[in-house]
């Protein structure tokens, strides 16, 4: 189990959120939905719970808000609950209805591919992740699962069974200024999982450029090219207004290139000082090539996958920057 999937925010009293995205993709990929359930505290000290939906189909969003006495979450397992809602490793019990708008139903993960974790092998921040005083902490829990169940969306149902969905976390006071998020498990002809992210993150006054990817196929290729373990950005592109990125990797593990192409998209509420105000752009359709090589060149992976999670959150100096 991944302790950061554990609720963190027990003590916290003000400036701070706590978030849990769950990624679904129906099999035959007609449906394609994002649920976000979490906390947020604002800089006077006043609490909420809400969950998130974005329908990639449309990109519709709903932002359903709930007294902060409905919410509660276990720090010593991943088990959160909002009202009548529940989220946890093995699925999520869905029964909303509010002003927003109604997600009512139950989905099951089987076939769990969580982020390897251990003394030597860190969550996705490596040391990163044990500092104090981040701006925002990323965690992965789930790389991959199967999914059961279906969902009524206001009304209409979609059907998830035989269908792939994937979990992470942020948590802190606030999303980066500047970042761009990309994740991909649905490669054409083979099971695989991908996740990249590059932002700029303040530090104690001070603010550096930090990147990590990670790359499995669940078949004993894994590899990890992050800021921490000497590893480059060698090449970057970015065109926020086309939705396009580009990059190529290197380090010990080998090579990484990549290319994305954002595609539709719609407005989630992210946290600024623990205030759920700054609207993002989210895209869960998005097209994604991989290229994975050795040390020595050989061709590890090459595919593209549909239906990747993308957001781009850049100014120009960063977009341009190495």
């Amino acid at each position: 189990m991944i302790k950061q999937a554990f609720f963190k925010g027990k003590n916290k009293k003000r400036r701070y959120f706590e978030g849990w995205y769950f990624k679904c993709i129906s099999a035959d990929r007609k449906n394609a939905i994002a649920i976000i359930p979490g906390m947020a505290i604002n800089p006077q000290g006043e609490k909420h719970a809400f969950i998130q939906v974005i329908n990639a189909v449309n990109g519709q969003t709903w932002y359903h808000h709930f007294p902060y006495s409905e919410f509660s979450a276990r720090s010593d397992e991943f088990d959160v609950e909002i009202e009548n809602n529940g989220f946890n490793t093995q699925g999520l019990s869905l029964n909303v209805d509010t002003e927003e708008g109604s997600i009512k139903g139950r989905l099951t993960f089987a076939n769990i591919h969580p982020f390897p974790t251990g003394p030597k092998n860190p969550g996705i921040m490596g040391p990163f992740g044990m500092l104090p005083f981040m701006e925002c902490y990323h965690a992965i829990i789930h790389l991959y699962h199967e999914i059961k169940g279906d969902i009524e969306l206001d009304g209409e149902i979609l059907d998830f069974n035989g269908g792939v969905g994937y979990i992470e976390k942020d948590y802190g006071r606030s999303f980066p200024k500047t970042y761009l998020w990309l994740q991909a498990s649905h490669f054409e002809g083979r099971n695989a999982s991908f996740v990249f992210s590059r932002a700029n993150i303040p530090f104690l006054g001070m603010e550096f450029p930090g990147f990590f990817a990670y790359f499995t196929d669940f078949n004993g290729i894994n590899r990890r090219f992050a800021t921490y373990n000497r590893s480059r950005l060698v090449k970057w592109e970015v065109d926020k207004e086309a939705g396009i990125c580009a990059g190529e990797l290197e380090g010990p593990a080998g090579a990484l290139a990549f290319k994305a192409q954002m595609a539709g998209g719609g407005r989630l509420r992210a946290p600024v000082d623990g205030l759920m105000d700054r609207e993002i752009i989210e895209s869960i359709t998005a097209a994604v090539w991989v290229r994975l090589t050795d040390p020595q060149g050989i061709v590890l992976f090459e595919s593209s996958s549909s239906e990747a999670g993308m957001e781009i959150c850049m100014d120009e100096e960063m977009a341009s920057k190495k």
